[in-house]
Parts: C-alpha cells; sequence; structure tokens
C-alpha cells in the first residue's frame, strides 16, 4: 500500500501527462491520423483515471496505475524509437537537409522521455507488488 504521500505524488504526476499527452496529440499536431490519436486518447484516459483515482486512495488505484505505467512505458519507448531511427534517416538520406528536420524529431524524442519512459519506469518500480501485499 502506497503511502499518502507518495499516492498524491504519482496521482498529480498521472494527471500531468494525462494533460501533457492530450495538449500534445489534440492541440499541438497539426494532422490527424488514427493510430497516434487512439494511442493518445487510450493513455490520457488510462493515466486520468490512475491519477484521479491514486489522489482519491480509491482501492483500484494501484492496479489502475501499474496498468497505465506499464502501456504508457510501452508506448513511450516505441515513440521514441521510431523518432530516434526517423530522425537518423532523415539526416543520412537527406544530408543537411534532412539535419534540420532530424533535429525537430530530436528534441520531441528528449522532451516525451520524462512523461512516457522516465517517469511510468520509476513508478512501476514503486509500485511494485511486494511479497508483504502479495500474501
Amino acid at each position: 500500500m502506497l503511502s499518502r504521500r507518495a499516492a498524491v505524488v504519482f496521482g498529480v504526476a498521472d494527471l500531468v501527462t494525462a494533460a501533457v499527452v492530450g495538449l500534445g496529440v489534440f492541440v499541438a499536431l497539426p494532422g490527424r491520423w488514427w493510430p497516434v490519436d487512439t494511442a493518445a486518447a487510450v493513455l490520457v484516459a488510462l493515466q486520468g483515471a490512475a491519477g484521479v483515482g491514486l489522489v482519491a486512495r480509491s482501492t483500484w488505484a494501484e492496479r489502475a496505475a501499474r496498468a497505465a505505467s506499464a502501456i504508457a512505458l510501452a508506448l513511450g519507448l516505441f515513440l521514441v524509437t521510431v523518432l530516434a531511427v526517423t530522425a537518423s534517416w532523415l539526416s543520412g538520406v537527406y544530408g543537411p537537409v534532412g539535419a534540420g528536420g532530424g533535429i525537430i524529431l530530436t528534441l520531441v524524442a528528449v522532451m516525451a522521455l520524462p512523461y512516457l519512459v522516465v517517469l511510468p519506469g520509476v513508478q512501476l518500480v514503486w509500485l511494485r507488488p511486494t511479497a508483504r501485499t502479495r500474501g
């Protein structure tokens, strides 16, 4: 069972992540593509629910937070990998012209790392079931 402070910190972090992903995908991106929109909508819903549950200290909150973190980590690792490969491809194929696009993609990957890789990884480690909570 999480302490009250840890639950509030992780709950607020989940809510901030949901807001950042929602704003980043549905406001900042100029075009719509259903795979990105669907993944973002699912992630926003899961992170939002986990955040509200953790702050409210619901009985289901830790399981929801673990599920949301696992999905966020998987999507984050996929996103960062795709952005890195695309940035290197642009730079390699298009030379100096592609380097500009590569820099932009690298910056997006760096901005996604704390919210979609580091935070979910830390949260999964912190929320892992222990022998005391399993038994």
